[in-house]
């Protein structure tokens, strides 16, 4: 058996990008990760870490994409993540490239989502019923 999953918890750092593949949503967005730590000298190092998330729907638009992410999915809202890292090879300027990204999709996936970042979270926007925990569905 092989497996391959990944989990990261952290900020949204821009609106989900949606479009339909084939009749099925596909939602596009990155999370911010943040390190710190201190050096040997005791300087503080603060590192953001960026991670491109490409999540699926599901059949019939049932899913993530639809009931979740277009919904309630903004700038800053605190994700936990949990899916499969992929590495697409692809070709630009005749160089070949690689790019990486977590994909959610099918029942081996996890999306949490939490609180908003105090400093983004938009005025006057209600929390939905089951909003700190909802599973890929």
């Amino acid at each position: 058996m092989n497996f391959a999953q990944i989990t990261i918890s952290g900020n949204v750092g821009q609106a989900p990008e949606i479009k339909e593949i084939n009749g099925t949503k596909v939602a596009n967005f990155s999370v911010a990760v943040n390190e710190s730590y201190n050096t040997k000298a005791g300087e503080k190092v603060e590192k953001t870490h960026w991670y491109p998330i490409e999540a699926w729907d599901g059949s019939q638009g049932k899913g993530l994409v639809s009931n979740v992410i277009e919904k309630y999915l903004t700038v800053g809202t605190t994700v936990l993540v949990q899916g499969m890292p992929m590495i697409e090879t692809y070709e630009k300027d005749g160089e070949k490239r690689k790019a990486f990204k977590i994909k959610l999709a099918g029942a081996g996936s996890t999306f949490r989502m939490g609180g908003m970042h105090a400093s983004v979270a938009p005025s006057g926007k209600s929390t939905p019923a089951g909003y700190y925990d909802i599973p890929f569905l």
